[in-house]
């Protein structure tokens, strides 16, 4: 949240780079983006999926 960002590279399918800000990733798929991390604050990151976020796949990044 708080962010778009252009997507690079996945570790299961072939990416031509896109902006965007939500990314759609398979089982075990490791995504590669970039962004430009000039808005201050502590921004969440996670799943959609509720039962995921439960486990652990919900996250922040703080930016000052």
């Amino acid at each position: 949240h708080g962010f778009t960002f252009q997507m690079l590279s996945s570790s299961k399918r072939q990416i031509t780079p896109y902006h965007t800000d939500t990314v759609l990733m398979g089982p075990r798929e490791v995504v590669r983006f970039a962004f430009v991390a000039d808005n201050p604050g502590r921004w969440m990151f996670h799943c959609h999926i509720l039962e995921h976020q439960e486990r652990g796949m919900m996250g922040h990044i703080l930016v000052v």
